[in-house]
């Protein structure tokens, strides 16, 4: 049926009326969606979880990203800023190959948290892929060299990194070992490398495979006396300073411990695995382990290292004639420049860094804690997985707080560092071994370091 032209008249102009009354109806309801988006906003920048729903990725080996303390951590991000914490998961490195998540930082990938060593993050700050932090500290007025007592992580006197926790090297001994040689447990007090070794050789049994003393492979200890001595590993001049006798004193008396003392295992028997890292942990045949504060969460855990043996603790030795001191080193987080919100990733590591240590891994926090408060921290966040060691919040407090105990660096820091320790590594590893001389050994370690040493300066 043919319509008639005025009804066609009529019907299109009632349907441009609809058409308009739509439009104006749209409009009313987009500018009714802008207004409720305004109001969200305003109520999540006044809430106490101004990042709500921000999506944030986080660069971990596999490993790291399934452990629990990971998954309380992310956990925690979550309740406590809204952050939502996704995985950015990259295999570890190869001696001798470029860290992974550089290489892909480098490459433009987006990851918002890195975690690393202060001698590692100066990689990742010379090849240009890390974010300062002043700017998102002052924002907020946080003053981080506050909190966490100066030891932020600094280039070029900007901040590019805040530390979460220290890892403090402690004595741990096996009391079953002391019991079975009749020898009392040591105390903190003068606590030295030579009375270390005189109790070693106390403990060591050759026939019933008991051995005094376990000091692993870690350049660290090739260089120990001269960390602790506070010679320096660079001269004025910014040369390698390896030359300098308590280099050479310190190589030899590493490597004195299991191939002359013989109160632990020989380089050659640690260098082919006879006696892995953990041997300690495993066998329940050695009487002390001196190594980093990692251990002590690893030694809690009774499910994947049963023992039935209690453990005990106390500070890391020292020379004698020198004020005490301990090797550590600090575990930090830094926002990259790839980072696509850095507000929200620089709100992320603060909480990691502050809270990190409360979920109860054994963690010695690296802000500063008041004495009441570590002591707090200890009775309710460590103790309770030592009980049936005996380990006092004294022992703690000794190994971990002391004010008037000295804390070094386990890492050579400086112009060349990581080569530098590589260097160390493979020559002390040779004469651990015998198969070169002490002195061929240190010429090599100084020779070598300087022109790592050039050869960075160049670039």
């Amino acid at each position: 049926m043919k319509m008639r032209n005025g009804l066609k008249r009529s019907i299109a102009f009632s349907l441009a009326a609809a058409m308009a009354l739509g439009a104006v109806g749209c409009g009313d309801a987009k500018e009714d969606t802008k207004q409720e988006a305004s109001k969200d906003a305003g109520a999540k920048k006044n809430s106490d979880k101004p990042y709500e729903g921000v999506k944030l990725k986080w660069a971990l080996t596999d490993n790291a990203a399934t452990g629990s303390e990971t998954k309380e951590m992310v956990e925690l991000i979550k309740e406590k800023t809204g952050i939502e914490i996704e995985f950015s998961i990259t295999p570890t490195a190869k001696a001798g190959e470029m860290d992974k998540v550089l290489v892909s930082l480098m490459a433009g990938d987006k990851i918002d948290i890195i975690g690393r060593t202060p001698l590692q993050l100066q990689e990742f700050y010379n090849a240009g892929v890390l974010e300062p932090l002043d700017e998102y500290a002052s924002a907020i007025d946080y003053n981080m060299d506050e909190v966490y007592g100066g030891e932020t992580v600094k280039f070029d006197d900007k901040i590019y990194g805040i530390p979460a926790e220290k890892d403090i090297w402690l004595t741990y001994y096996n009391k079953k070992v002391f019991d079975d040689a009749g020898v009392p447990y040591p105390t903190a007090e003068g606590w030295t490398w030579e009375k270390y070794v005189e109790t070693a050789q106390q403990l060591t049994n050759k026939d019933k495979d008991v051995w005094g003393s376990f000091i692993g492979d870690d350049p660290a200890m090739e260089y120990v006396l001269a960390s602790q001595k506070g010679i320096p590993a660079y001269k004025e001049d910014g040369s390698a300073n390896f030359d300098d006798p308590v280099f050479t004193e310190s190589m030899k008396w590493c490597y004195s411990l299991g191939n002359d003392l013989k109160i632990q295992p020989s380089s050659l028997d640690i260098a082919s695995g006879t006696y892995p890292y953990n041997a300690f942990l495993v066998n329940g045949n050695i009487g002390m382990w001196v190594a980093g504060g990692w251990v002590a969460s690893t030694l809690s855990d009774q499910e994947k290292y049963p023992r039935d043996w209690e453990a005990g603790i106390l500070p890391m030795p020292y020379p004698e004639g020198e004020e005490p001191s301990s090797l550590q080193i600090t575990s930090c987080y830094a926002v990259p420049t790839t980072s696509s919100n850095k507000e929200a990733a620089f709100e992320a590591i603060k909480c990691i860094c502050e809270n990190k240590y409360t979920l109860g891994y054994g963690r010695v926090p690296a802000k500063v804690l008041t004495e009441d408060e570590a002591r707090s921290y200890i009775e309710e966040g460590l103790l309770p997985k030592y009980e049936k060691d005996g380990i006092t919040v004294d022992d703690f407090m000794t190994g971990w707080f002391d004010p008037n105990r000295k804390y070094v660096s386990e890492k050579i820091m400086g112009t060349a560092d990581t080569v530098i320790g590589q260097i160390f590594t493979e020559e002390g590893g040779l004469y651990g071994q015998g198969q070169q001389s002490l002195e061929d050994t240190m010429k090599k370690i100084q020779e070598r370091s300087n022109k790592a040493i050039e050869e960075a300066k160049a670039k």
